[in-house]
């Protein structure tokens, strides 16, 4: 099967044309297909693990057909040189003889069609930056060896499951209204009302608490970020769907490549958008970060919603490490250690709640391992995402020119990130176990703005 995409675009991370004007991309990703192609049938393993039906001998002839134009630029260019150098003399020449006046019209022949054939292939590289590049970097993050390959795989069970008595379950949106907590409307327009908004508070607050005393620093992201890092992190920033776009920024032109989104400050792209393009310290590895706050998701065309479960607009804690590399001990070291620690969080905010190991089918493209933390909703009749960590490996780095200096080449650290928490899905999930009556975690009631003792 050829290498084919349903997305289309102009991307934010090369040099493009829109319309006949040339936009430049802030960076140049890092391009690493000659590693990526080495094991062929590794890669092919990995897409067909993620159900995707490509075949890597196309993806590899693609990849060596673009360097062999770009191997022909270079002797084209070098060509040139040789023929200007000997130029340089000859101009310079007052009276030339009739060899050197021969020799000067053969060579200016030379370098006139050396020209055009550069520009010739420049123009076919920068199609080809367009067509086959940008196609290239749609191939997802290599797979972890632990990530399961036919069905996720449920690492823990916190307690058992105890199912209301009632025998007609009403939804959280019901009950939410019922008892004055909650007005929704439709997934961009919702309300939290009296407790509930209390409650978003204190969990937020007690996050933040439990992520400091591991000594995790607190960071306020931005709520905007360009097209540039949303196309850098595996979003199509042309898709409306995929990310808020600002359609009325003045500051740039409507059919620029690098638009301004709305992506809250509280996301994974908040904290790329931070470090594109910086050169990190080696010494400060790791780099541990977590923010509580907003973040926007747009609701996609075609699908169902329900309620706070597919919300735009969510209160969420993120977490955001940054490790030197993703075959070292370290990286698993962390990663445990976040998971511990969030575990720690759910302990006390929740009777019962499960972690689940995302088989490969269900990972999004960027990532290479995912681990869920699910709750119980009895009017759905299944377990809801509420939290994710998730492994990326140097996907994101290599992308956005993350990097670092090691023994005097530029290296790329991975990165684990993830939305640890959702309060939309949390309260939705807390409020169809107890429908007669919003039963506040004592954690969370004790860090709500409020006089307890009253």
């Amino acid at each position: 099967m050829l290498l084919t995409f349903k997305r289309q675009y102009t991307s934010a991370l090369f040099i493009s044309q829109v319309k006949g004007k040339e936009y430049y991309s802030f960076l140049q990703p890092y391009i690493d297909f000659d590693e990526r192609l080495t094991n062929l049938e590794k890669l092919q393993q990995n897409l067909t693990r993620r159900g995707l039906n490509l075949d890597v001998k196309d993806v590899k002839s693609m990849w060596e057909f673009y360097k062999s134009v770009h191997t022909n630029k270079s002797k084209l260019e070098l060509r040139s040189k040789e023929i200007s150098d000997k130029l340089v003399p000859l101009f310079t020449k007052e009276n030339l003889t009739t060899d050197e006046q021969t020799e000067f019209t053969k060579l200016k022949l030379q370098i006139s069609v050396i020209k055009y054939d550069l520009k010739m292939i420049k123009n076919t590289l920068q199609e080809l930056n367009e067509s086959i590049l940008e196609k290239l970097f749609q191939l997802p993050n290599e797979l972890d060896g632990k990530t399961p390959i036919q069905s996720p795989v449920v690492l823990k069970r916190v307690n058992s499951l105890n199912e209301p008595s009632h025998s007609d379950k009403k939804n959280h949106i019901e009950i939410g209204r019922r008892l004055g907590l909650l007005e929704y409307r439709n997934p961009m327009q919702y309300y939290l009302c009296n407790d509930a908004a209390l409650f978003e508070l204190g969990v937020l607050s007690y996050a933040g608490k439990i992520f400091s005393a591991d000594n995790m620093i607190r960071v306020a992201g931005a709520d905007f970020s360009r097209s540039l890092v949303i196309d850098g992190s595996g979003l199509n920033h042309e898709d409306p769907a995929d990310a808020f776009i600002i359609d009325n920024h003045s500051d740039v032109d409507k059919n620029s490549p690098n638009r301004m989104h709305l992506v809250g400050g509280a996301s994974l792209i908040s904290f790329l958008a931070m470090h594109a393009k910086q050169l990190i310290n080696p010494t400060h590895f790791p780099v541990v970060y977590f923010s509580t706050g907003r973040q926007y998701t747009p609701f996609r065309p075609g699908s169902n919603p329900i309620g706070l479960f597919t919300v735009c607009q969510a209160s969420a804690a993120l977490a955001f490490i940054l490790v030197k590399d993703a075959k070292s001990k370290e990286y698993n070291e962390q990663f445990e250690r976040l998971l511990n620690v969030v575990c720690k969080l759910y302990d006390n905010i929740c009777d019962h709640y499960q972690i689940v190991l995302r088989s490969s089918s269900e990972l999004r493209p960027w990532e290479s391992m995912r681990v869920s933390f699910e709750l119980w909703s009895p009017f759905s009749k299944q377990y809801i995402e509420v939290g994710h960590i998730s492994a990326y490996g140097e996907y994101f780095s290599k992308r956005l020119l993350i990097g670092y200096k090691s023994t005097n080449e530029l290296a790329f650290p991975s990165v684990i990130s993830g939305t640890v928490l959702s309060v939309p899905r949390l309260l939705g999930c807390l409020l169809e176990q107890n429908p007669d009556k919003f039963v506040i975690p004592q954690k969370i009631l004790e860090h709500m703005p409020i006089d307890t003792s009253l």
